[in-house]
């Protein structure tokens, strides 16, 4: 059985990973090479929608395990996931990208049973994958140099490279608000409040999440800084290879994409 190849894309809250990690998946497929896209820190909001509908209280650690150690609850999670992959767009974003929803997916992420939740889905994904002939598996989501490392380590893959995201918080913040075009003292006085709250929402889940005891998000150790829109990585040979990647610049959509995505066109033995 083939091992696809694995690419992870951590990092941050808010940091353009997972605008970034579709654009590539895009690019792969438009080169006939059979890509499969895991969003392991959907996971996370899933099980908040989850628990949510199960009436169970968020703010309360021992709820969210209680209702992590169900299994019948967990059953109708996993059919959740299930159901979100089918959704469009437009749909999924409505259900699961709220400020509260993803202010919430924190306080499961930092419960160790929600991290084995979705280690385990993780691994049939990629088993699933090899079965399926898949050459190449990109990983959006947090905390994965760690996930990444072990699943190699269990012969679900070969872990190839590793990007960990970061950006300034208001930047990330105009950018998902959909004012990337706009300087901030530019945004009227609305705007402005609106950045602000949403930018403070950034910094208390990348603290949270920086924190947890189980899987911490933290950079990896020792890996160059690129500041797109400059990038000039490339992936060669047999030895895993990490980095970090600053968005913070003021810089468009393609401009954000557009170096990654080149990278990945010199890829030769994918």
């Amino acid at each position: 059985m083939n091992r696809p190849q694995l690419f992870t894309f951590d990092g941050q809250a808010r940091s353009g990973k997972g605008t970034i990690v579709h654009a590539v998946k895009r690019s792969l497929q438009a080169r006939n090479i059979k890509t499969m896209l895991i969003d392991a820190g959907q996971v996370f909001r899933v099980l908040v929608v989850s628990a949510h509908e199960h009436g169970v209280d968020v703010d309360s650690p021992e709820s969210i395990d209680q209702f992590l150690s169900d299994e019948k609850m967990l059953h109708e999670t996993t059919d959740l996931v299930k159901k979100v992959y089918h959704m469009d767009h437009a749909e999924r974003d409505a259900l699961l990208y709220t400020n509260e929803v993803g202010a919430n997916s924190a306080k499961f992420g930092a419960r160790p049973l929600a991290q084995d939740f979705k280690d385990n889905l993780v691994r049939k994904w990629l088993h699933d994958a090899s079965d399926e002939g898949y050459r190449v598996v990109l990983m959006d989501g947090r905390a994965l140099e760690e996930v990444g490392v072990q699943l190699e380590s269990e012969g679900f893959c070969d872990f190839r490279a590793g990007f960990y995201f970061v950006s300034d918080p208001r930047i990330g913040a105009r950018r998902t608000l959909g004012y990337y075009d706009v300087p901030y003292d530019k945004l009227t006085d609305e705007q402005r409040r609106e950045v602000d709250d949403f930018t403070d929402q950034i910094i208390e889940r990348n603290r949270a999440d920086s924190e947890r005891e189980r899987q911490p998000i933290v950079p990896p150790v020792g890996a160059t800084t690129y500041k797109l829109p400059d990038f000039d990585m490339e992936i060669t040979g047999n030895e895993r290879q990490m980095a970090i990647i600053d968005t913070s610049a003021d810089v468009t959509i393609q401009q954000m994409t557009g170096p990654i995505v080149a990278m990945f066109d010199k890829i030769s033995d994918l």
